[in-house]
């Protein structure tokens, strides 16, 4: 058997991996050691910690959440307050007496030190505050009648060192919509001003609790021998040939660390990385204390680490937010490179949002507020039901990365916004090239409540100045449900759209379609050697059914956006020269196109 370790002081210390070669075959494996043994000074990694209630455990993530505050330079950059000095929300429950937990309502401008909990639901909670126990929890509320997952989450709270934990189903007067929305409007300001928030992930439910015993790692698959070596330090040459002991275990190909699956060895790493509510919950705080179904994590804006030293795979991490963000007097130029890494991050935030599932989908809007509130700074103003005003041409290009044919059965917002449906969406690449066609004559929205500005809507109307292509459906194949959406302008004739070109939204039957009038409507247009490729939306009008039958345009009309085509035109170069096409002959292409005004909603 032949061992290699590389560099071996360097991999031991910062990348805790083994490669052990039996006949000829590698396997990596994961190193570690246990505290207090003679090779703990050269190999840094631990075993995880599986008992992650017990009071050791508890006590080792105090102590990293206080090196993160009074250590963590870039985490001090983004701390709104001082401790001790941060606006507390209206409501918290006061654990300070276990015997007489209590709901107290603050006044404004208090200030204090708080944790916060972001946790799913998964089911009812029967006792949450509502119009009619609100003064009677101001008394006392009874341990008895709290699920597992809130008790939870006051024992930690307490061994924090904390006696004032906000969680949304006790500080919310669930039944009263006045308080929702007062509450809605500052859910950003509630996770950033926390000390820290408790990700209760390993609970599918309220009522499962978090601080169960984990399953330990396997029995280690060797255990070696480590002679320490001469060192850097006083430390380390004081262990100068004392024989330690590494233990080597957990084949690192076991584990998945794919950012959409979040899964390790079969099991959900972190529910809360399944739900929509929680990625804002994650993201706003500066640091959080994740009870992921393996062990207890540390994530906040520095790092993200095992509590006790165990190494992190960095299985389920979302990435951070821009530190620009988080100060809002800080002026970021519109098309910079900051400023384009902080729009990008902005897409990538919602296509992650999108792939979480949300129980009310009349949240869609909602439950990302107030990311889109830390956001507007920079990318605003002018919010438009998930969009952005200053690039809503290219905010538009969205596309559905799945289909089911099933509409949201409540409105979430209008067809132009990716709010519209309930599934996830993504962006082509290339944006930032892309030459406007279309111009935005107008956008408006109308806002559930004014109150909140970054949440749902209750109608929205876009005017674009673009062209409207008609389309035709063409059945050209044996199979009779086979059809093509085939562009009917003399300029690109005989160019399909259906296909890998063409994608339609999620909540979109195209059986139901195939009787309508359908037209392309591009939006930005880029030159390629050779070819011209124009990227638009196919729409069809608001009130189409299916035996619709109107074909020509008329003022007035009012269309809904049923997909998103990228057309490509091969375009020859000219016949006596190899040259490409160039910039006048693109403009003199599409100034052939008769622009009209197009109101969707």
């Amino acid at each position: 058997m032949r061992v290699q370790v590389g560099q071996y002081r360097r991999s031991l210390q910062e990348n805790p991996a083994i490669v052990i070669v039996v006949h000829g075959v590698e396997q990596n494996f994961r190193l570690w050691t246990t505290e207090g043994d003679p090779a703990a000074r050269w190999i840094k990694n631990r075993i995880i910690i599986p008992h992650v209630g017990w009071p050791y455990a508890l006590a080792l993530a105090k102590t990293c959440v206080e090196d993160c505050v009074h250590n963590h330079p870039e985490c001090q950059a983004i701390t709104p307050y001082p401790i001790g000095a941060a606006p507390l929300p209206t409501r918290l429950i006061d654990c300070s007496d276990l015997d007489r937990l209590r709901l107290i309502e603050t006044d404004p401008g208090m200030c204090g030190t708080y944790v916060a909990l972001s946790y799913v639901w998964g089911e009812d909670q029967p006792h949450q505050t509502t119009k009619a126990n609100l003064s009677l929890y101001k008394v006392r509320i009874d341990p008895a009648i709290l699920p597992q997952t809130i008790l939870d989450a006051i024992h930690v709270t307490r061994a924090l060192g904390i006696n004032l934990v906000w969680i949304d189903g006790l500080c919310i007067v669930q039944d009263s919509e006045k308080d929702i929305h007062h509450e809605l409007a500052r859910m950003r300001d509630v996770y950033r001003y926390a000390f820290v928030t408790i990700d209760a992930g390993s609970a599918a439910r309220v009522s499962e609790g978090f601080l169960q015993d984990r399953e330990l790692d396997p029995m280690p698959d060797a255990v070696l021998p480590f002679i320490c070596p001469p060192g850097n330090s006083a430390e380390q040459s004081a262990d100068e040939g004392r024989v330690g002991m590494m233990y080597l275990g957990g084949i690192w190909s076991e584990y998945s660390t794919s950012h959409d699956s979040k899964v390790v060895d079969g099991k959900p790493l972190s529910h809360t990385v399944r739900r929509g509510w929680c990625l804002q919950e994650r993201l706003l705080s500066t640091r959080s204390l994740v009870f992921t179904s393996e062990t207890l994590q540390l994530r906040c804006h520095t790092l993200t680490q095992n509590v006790g030293g165990a190494d992190h795979l960095g299985h389920g991490d979302v990435p951070r937010l821009p530190d620009a963000v988080f100060h809002r007097d800080r002026h970021v130029a519109p098309g910079s490179d900051e400023w384009k890494h902080i729009y990008k991050r902005w897409r990538e935030i919602v296509e992650d949002y999108t792939r979480r599932k949300l129980s009310n989908p009349s949240d869609r809007l909602v439950a990302i507020s107030g990311l889109a509130e830390i956001f507007a700074p920079t990318l605003g103003p002018g919010y438009l039901a998930g969009l952005w005003r200053h690039t809503l041409l290219s905010d538009l290009l969205w596309y559905c990365g799945s289909r089911c044919n099933l509409k949201p059965t409540v409105y979430c917002g209008p067809s132009w916004s990716w709010a519209s449906t309930d599934h996830s969406v993504s962006w082509r690449d290339g944006w930032e090239t892309g030459v406007p066609f279309a111009e935005i004559i107008r956008c408006t929205v109308t806002l559930h409540n004014q109150k909140l500005p970054f949440g749902p809507v209750t109608s929205a109307s876009l005017v674009l100045r673009s062209s409207l292509l008609p389309c035709k459906w063409v059945n050209e194949e044996l199979d009779p449900q086979e059809y093509d959406l085939v562009l009917e302008s003399p300029l690109f004739s005989s160019r399909f759209l259906l296909g890998e070109s063409l994608d339609f939204d999620s909540d979109v039957d195209i059986t139901h379609l195939l009787g309508t009038r359908m037209w392309f409507v591009p939006l930005v247009h880029y030159c390629e050697p050779d070819e011209l490729c124009m990227r638009g939306l196919v729409v069809c009008r608001a009130d189409a059914d299916v035996l619709h039958s109107a074909e020509a345009y008329s003022q007035g009309d009012v269309y809904r956006r049923v997909g998103l085509a990228t057309l490509w035109a091969s375009v020859a170069a000219k016949e006596d020269s190899m040259d490409t096409l160039n910039d006048s002959d693109v403009y003199s292409m599409l100034s052939q196109l008769p622009r009209v005004d197009i109101e969707l909603i």
